[in-house]
């Protein structure tokens, strides 16, 4: 019998974490998908919670983005 191996490591998903919040990214065909989950209920719910980019970098970018507004009001 072979051993099953983690899903995750398979699909390319990379989860951060920014100011109480997942930032998990998952390779798409043409980019990066980024989506946002609270990890504590006190914390706002993002009416915007994906981001899509062609370049990791600036869909991490935008999510942070849009995190820092949604702490500040």
């Amino acid at each position: 019998m072979l051993k099953l191996y983690d899903t995750e490591a398979f699909s390319g998903r990379i989860t951060l974490i920014y100011r109480g919040y997942d930032l998990e990214l998952t390779r798409a065909t043409a980019g990066w998908w980024v989506r946002v989950y609270p990890r504590s209920a006190d914390l706002p719910i993002l009416r915007r919670n994906d981001f899509f980019s062609g370049d990791e970098d600036n869909a991490v970018i935008q999510a942070k983005d849009r995190i820092d507004r949604a702490l500040i009001s």
